[in-house]
């Protein structure tokens, strides 16, 4: 039987890392050689890489929702996070997006072209926010001790405000 971690936020974002850095690989493998393999191989990464980029999201998303007070620069913190999450997903499904029509036009070499060109801009965009999203989880973890094994504050030792994620 599949147990899954009791926060699953952490364990979920490993998943779409793992298949967007390899589809954005093949991605600009596929503007050096329009190989089919490896056109198909971005495609399917960057697909697998958005489905759980979205997952992942939702799991964050799901999780804070269910801290019920923190620090006003935690709460800040947890907002910026979820604002870089947002792009890198968003990112995420525009380069999948790409991938998918270079796949399907593989044959006509000029919209697979302008394909890839558009998945592989979108890929650096990802890169970039995933970056930004790696950070400020990290952080999260570190700076402000927001997490599953964050020690809690004594009450009145800290003003506490309701987290709003949005």
């Amino acid at each position: 039987m599949l147990h899954l971690p009791d926060p699953v936020h952490p364990f979920a974002v490993h998943f779409p890392v793992a298949f967007l850095l390899l589809g954005s690989v093949a991605v600009a493998l596929s503007l050096l050689w329009p190989n089919r393999y490896i056109v198909r191989l971005a495609f399917l990464c960057m697909v697998l890489g958005a489905l759980g980029a979205t997952w992942a999201h939702r799991t964050g998303t799901h999780e804070a929702a269910a801290i019920r007070y923190v620090g006003e620069s935690t709460a800040a913190a947890v907002q910026e996070h979820k604002n870089a999450s947002d792009l890198m997903m968003a990112a995420a499904w525009i380069a999948a997006a790409g991938a998918a029509a270079a796949f399907f036009s593989n044959l006509i070499p000029g919209v697979s072209l302008m394909a890839r060109l558009v998945a592989s801009a979108a890929c650096l965009f990802m890169l970039w926010t995933m970056q930004a999203s790696h950070h400020t989880g990290m952080e999260l973890t570190h700076t402000h001790f927001f997490g599953p094994n964050a020690p809690k504050p004594f009450p009145g030792t800290e003003e506490v405000i309701r987290l709003r994620v949005e």
